[in-house]
């Protein structure tokens, strides 16, 4: 009887998954600040593009992770962690929505937090860069991106603040929704770095 020889399959590092999103994650924020300073619709489509880039890895990522029996980090850490950079690059695309949607030329209060989320993103691909074999570096970045959380906070307030300030109804509820979104940015920024410390912690 002949036995057939079947290929080994191929091992896939997850780490390098979720290293390539929070990349995409990274440059689609990089992208909605470009496109706050400069109001080129380019850019805002690059962003959209960048999205979709970004939703075609998670789905390679949940594949493999549906196929592979043992993965080097907890299956529904995983899964969370990925849906949370995921969700990040998600906001800057509604975002770039609703700038569109509602006809709104971006502030400059919105320029400077966009900036402030792009820093926070700039830290988290770090920080998931070295999870798997610098882990204090790691723990570091997190720690440093839920600091600026709060920053990001102080400072969709401030502008609010301004807004109500003046008389234009209209103009206050097109600003609020999108500095909601931003803020929710913030937010789910700071979920993901608890995500990753908790990763870390049983690593």
């Amino acid at each position: 009887m002949k036995f057939k020889l079947f290929k080994k399959r191929r091992s896939v590092n997850f780490f390098d998954l979720l290293t390539e999103q929070a990349r995409l994650m990274t440059k689609g924020m990089k992208l909605l600040n470009e496109y706050c300073i400069t109001h080129d619709e380019s850019v805002a489509d690059d962003v959209i593009r960048t999205e979709t880039e970004g939703d075609m890895v998670r789905r390679v990522l949940i594949d493999e992770l549906n196929r592979t029996f043992i993965t080097p980090i907890d299956r529904e850490d995983l899964f969370r962690f990925s849906s949370q950079l995921d969700e990040i690059l998600d906001y800057a695309k509604t975002s770039v929505d609703e700038i569109r949607f509602f006809n709104v030329i971006p502030d400059k209060e919105m320029c400077a937090v966009t900036e402030t989320l792009l820093d926070m993103c700039e830290h988290i691909i770090v920080a998931v860069e070295n999870v798997e074999k610098h882990k204090s570096i790691s723990r570091d970045e997190a720690i440093y991106v839920k600091r600026m959380e709060n920053k990001v906070g102080d400072m969709t307030t401030r502008a609010l603040a301004d807004l109500f300030d003046h008389d234009d109804f209209k103009r206050i509820f097109k600003y609020r929704e999108i500095y909601r979104h931003l803020n929710q940015t913030a937010d789910i920024s700071d979920l993901a770095m608890d995500s990753l410390l908790d990763i870390i912690v049983k690593m």
